[in-house]
């Protein structure tokens, strides 16, 4: 009797989840966004149909209505029959520039969003010599997050507060095991960690809210990579490179020929270049290293710089790309004469309105890089801690520190997101570059106009 009842439980249970299908397992995320389209990304716990149903507001940035009627709509894909079973269902043909709210349904069966799910699409992009006035706009970037030790994190809230037309998540995303010796196991067993490490991030209060109504783009760094200070030698590099790939509805990544995460993407007058620094990298400690990138990955960055009619040009990475600094370290000049040669070159080519953003060291703070020969001083802002330590005691360094050859500012330490604004009319366009804290006070501020990031600045050369 007793096995019967159990028998018929577990068929009853069956029958269950038979007629309830498939379970979403993460909040959707926004992914790539352009003027009229937009991806939403999502995960559930087996192979899915996903629907969904959105409609139209013409607001524009949430702020201009246009006195139009809302419009609705509706877009299918489906998540992957291999575990985990992630998706994109691609939006397109929208109305440039609304207000996009959504819901999904998965399987038929509708999901209650657990957070707002609005999303403003990209506002039009224009190049120079256009008379119309260009949007204005902010892009937040952030960088080390680590769920274990900082399970509430109050960063992302404060991104929320300032509501970024975009968001990167520029590397060290999540913190998969240090030490090379937790990777010495099966294919099976790595894979299900790594997955879970990119899913548990999206539990993150506060984060899940803003993936799910922000735009947002990912790169990685060694620790969500592999272990620490990993390079083209980790041994499961084609695996953590498809599970990123799952896990980050970015425009695209890498190229055919030549595998990796990079991709770019433009929001108005700016265009983001965001680079892969692992998958092609020499190991640090190697005494013939040369490449941190790989020659396919800067062909396809100096190409893409050239045909780009943006006037700001960001270069984001998941390290240092600035910096000089002696000895062995994670950052672009520890290898070789590669970084200088293509900063010769862009400067030879004249390629303008250049600015970099990057993460890695646990500080925010920025850094300049100016040399005889120069056509224009190089800025790199520096966002990182969003949450992967508590504050320290003394957060501000001050302004000397040996990490950081020409400082802009002062080293803070607590946590922190970045955060660049571009504004102006046309010609006189101006990038406001920052690092804002978890109380969301502005800790470092810099205004750049657009001349100043030009072969024709002709401003004193900065003080070292």
């Amino acid at each position: 009797m007793l096995k019967q009842t159990v028998f018929v439980c577990f068929g009853f249970l069956l029958l269950c989840c038979s007629v309830l299908g498939a379970q979403l397992l993460s909040v959707p995320m926004v992914g790539h966004t352009t003027e009229d389209s937009a991806m939403i990304w999502v995960e559930t716990d087996r192979s899915a149909e996903v629907k969904v149903l959105y409609w139209q507001e013409p607001r524009v940035q949430y702020q201009r209505s246009l006195g139009e009627p809302i419009s609705r709509g509706s877009a299918t894909g489906h998540t992957s029959s291999a575990s985990p079973h992630t998706g994109v269902v691609q939006l397109s043909g929208l109305n440039p520039g609304w207000l996009i709210y959504y819901e999904l349904e998965i399987d038929g069966q509708a999901v209650r969003p657990l957070t707002p799910q609005v999303f403003s699409l990209m506002p039009p992009g224009l190049r120079r010599g256009e008379e119309t006035r260009p949007a204005d706009f902010s892009v937040a970037f952030a960088s080390c997050m680590f769920p274990a030790r900082v399970p509430v994190q109050p960063i992302w809230d404060q991104i929320g507060a300032y509501r970024p037309d975009a968001l990167l998540l520029i590397g060290d995303n999540n913190y998969m095991p240090n030490h090379p010796a937790a990777y010495e196991t099966d294919v099976e067993t790595v894979s299900f960690a790594m997955a879970r490490y990119h899913r548990y991030l999206r539990d993150v209060p506060g984060l899940r809210s803003l993936l799910a109504t922000t735009p947002s783009y990912g790169i990685w760094d060694d620790h969500d990579y592999g272990p620490d200070n990993s390079d083209r030698t980790f041994k499961w590099r084609e695996l953590t490179l498809d599970l990123f790939r799952r896990y980050y509805p970015n425009p695209s990544a890498g190229l055919e020929e030549v595998p990796g995460i990079f991709t770019s993407f433009r929001i108005g007058d700016a265009e983001f270049f965001l680079l892969d620094d692992r998958y092609h990298r020499d190991p640090n400690n190697a005494e013939d290293r040369k490449t941190m990138f790989g020659q396919g990955q800067l062909e396809w960055l100096k190409e893409r710089l050239e045909q780009s009619g943006a006037i700001f040009k960001i270069i984001v990475n998941g390290s240092s790309m600035l910096v000089d600094r002696q000895g062995s370290g994670e950052y672009w000049a520890n290898f070789g004469e590669e970084r200088d040669r293509f900063i010769e070159w862009m400067h030879d080519r004249e390629i303008n309105g250049v600015l970099f953003v990057v993460g890695d060291w646990h500080v925010g703070t920025m850094s300049r890089l100016y040399r005889p020969g120069d056509k224009y001083p190089l800025y790199e802002l520096l966002t990182s801690n969003a949450a992967v330590r508590p504050a320290h005691s003394s957060p501000e360094y001050g302004q000397g520190h040996a990490r950081f050859h020409q400082f802009v500012g002062p080293e803070y330490l607590g946590f922190n997101f970045g955060l660049i604004r571009f504004e102006g009319e046309p010609g006189m366009r101006t990038a406001t570059l920052q690092i804002i804290d978890d109380e969301g006070t502005a800790r470092i501020s810099l205004t750049l106009k657009e001349s100043e990031l030009t072969a024709q600045w002709n401003g004193e050369r900065p003080q070292d």
